[in-house]
């Protein structure tokens, strides 16, 4: 039995996006016969071992790194920018933690997978005499000037996060060995996979460009949601409330669909930018009576959310590969998204409407377009509804992980 040691900050058997990621790639490593010892964070430790305990894996062990001084309650908050403080912390000591675990376990194989951001690197290329996996990975792709609006203040931050970027690529000697070090690095776009190529201490065929979602093993034997089209269309958004997801973009086009387009607009998710939410609503002139505004709820809830929606509406403004269009995708709902980053890759022209960004003022009037196709023509909405099904049904973690170890854990 090979040992794996996984790096997965974010991990949770009852959260999607990233911790759903990390859960699923510690989850499948050990169904398909791998000794795994993860690595993450304190966030749903007792969930996670509740779940352990029903699961009854004796080759599934989940590490929790424990930071000292009360630090994991004070900073441990994925809608705030501690956030970014405690993971620094956190690599540091599960760096330490994973160099004892090798010289006890002698890992064949250490993969990092969540956070992923290529710009951070992994703390796992110290480790010798190892096999060493880094991904998939995101964060080579920029938001486009013509959505800075969208952003606020927090334009600058995505700034400087582009100069974070090339200095990290110029300047980062953890990044550098990461890239060095690694015998396989996977990315989840195509931006990625160029600035990643731009460092040069790899081999090009070093490099590939692989999706780094799937559905869950709890979607995997879900049957199709036959939903009778009626006069009101049900459109749905699930995500964290920050500045590149783009929530008022969406909230601009809803304002260009026309009255007579009978539609609902619920909105699932927290985060930073909630509290501009209400004022959004007014800028925008919206029907407070259409939406329905749930904040954060846990993972089961959403999934109810994903039942009754006719349509699935996200238009990021940077993202690596939103896990959220395949969650949806399994649950049959057609896709309208922006036909950038991983946004285009995860979702094929039959699954939904891609709308391609070129200014603010035509980009929104796209998405109230594709609004308003999905509202008038109910037999191309079906349609796009039984492909994004199939899609999600062959896209599974189980196939994914297995694909991945096959080409390169030998």
């Amino acid at each position: 039995m090979k040992k794996v040691l996984l790096s997965a900050y974010a991990c949770s058997p009852i959260r999607g996006s990233e911790p759903g990621n990390g859960w699923s790639w510690a989850l499948n490593l050990a169904l398909q016969g791998y000794d795994v010892w993860c690595l993450t964070n304190l966030e749903d430790k007792e969930a996670t071992e509740i779940e352990l305990q029903k699961l009854g894996l004796p080759n599934l062990h989940i590490v929790f790194v424990e930071l000292k001084y009360n630090l994991d309650k004070k900073l441990l908050n994925a809608s705030s920018k501690t956030i970014y403080l405690h993971y620094y912390l956190w690599r540091k000591k599960a760096a330490r933690i994973a160099k004892q675990l090798h010289r006890k376990m002698h890992f064949d194989v250490a993969h990092h997978v969540t956070f992923g951001s290529f710009q951070q690197g992994t703390f796992l290329w110290k480790l010798k005499d190892t096999r060493i996996i880094f991904g998939p990975v995101g964060g080579g792709q920029e938001a486009l000037p013509a959505f800075k609006e969208y952003f606020g203040k927090a334009w600058k931050i995505e700034q400087i996060r582009s100069l974070i970027s090339k200095l990290s690529i110029k300047f980062s000697a953890n990044l550098k060995n990461t890239v060095t070090r690694s015998h396989h690095i996977l990315v989840t776009n195509q931006d990625t996979a160029n600035i990643v190529q731009k460092i040069k201490t790899t081999a090009p065929q070093n490099i590939h460009l692989i999706l780094d979602n799937a559905i869950p093993l709890s979607m995997q034997h879900m049957e199709y949601i036959d939903r009778k089209p009626g006069k009101q269309i049900n459109l749905l958004w699930v995500g964290r409330m920050l500045p590149r997801k783009g929530l008022n973009l969406i909230l601009h086009a809803l304002s260009l669909v026309p009255k007579e387009v009978d539609y609902t607009f619920t909105i699932v998710g927290g985060g930073e930018q909630y509290q501009f939410l209400q004022g959004w609503i007014e800028q925008y002139g919206l029907d407070p009576k259409r939406l329905r505004i749930l904040g954060q709820i846990p993972f089961n809830e959403v999934v109810h959310h994903y039942e009754q929606a006719d349509v699935f509406i996200f238009c990021s403004l940077r993202d690596s590969c939103p896990a959220q269009l395949n969650e949806a995708m399994a649950f049959g709902l057609p896709i309208i998204c922006l036909d950038l980053h991983g946004s285009s890759l995860a979702v094929s022209s039959d699954c939904g409407i891609k709308v391609k960004p070129t200014t603010k003022e035509e980009t929104a009037q796209g998405i109230a377009k594709a609004i308003i196709k999905f509202h008038e023509d109910t037999a191309f909405r079906k349609q796009c509804s039984v492909n994004a099904f199939n899609y999600a049904k062959s896209n599974t973690w189980e196939r994914k992980v297995h694909l991945i170890t096959s080409q390169f854990y030998n």
